[in-house]
């Protein structure tokens, strides 16, 4: 698999973790669900976390994918060859 490949599939599940998060809080507005202050409050506290995190995660990977170990030059041996 593919680090472009493994952003896409990360990328769509923060993207569907989201969508149902905000189903979950559109229900809970609407009084469908009903739980208390304090895990409305933290589901939203890990909410708020969770795509911080995924932003700096997908972040790392699509830099990693772009500037791989295999595609760097040395710049020792340019040097040597003037």
């Amino acid at each position: 698999m593919t680090d472009f490949s493994l952003v896409l599939i990360i990328s769509a599940a923060v993207i569907g973790l989201v969508w149902l998060l905000a189903w979950f809080f559109i229900r809970v507005l609407q009084g469908e669900i009903d739980i208390g202050v304090n895990t409305a409050l933290l589901i939203l506290l890990a909410a708020i976390l969770v795509v911080p995190f995924a932003m700096n995660f997908s972040a790392h990977m699509i830099a990693n994918s772009m500037h791989s170990a295999g595609d760097a030059e040395n710049p020792d041996a340019e040097r040597k060859s003037r």
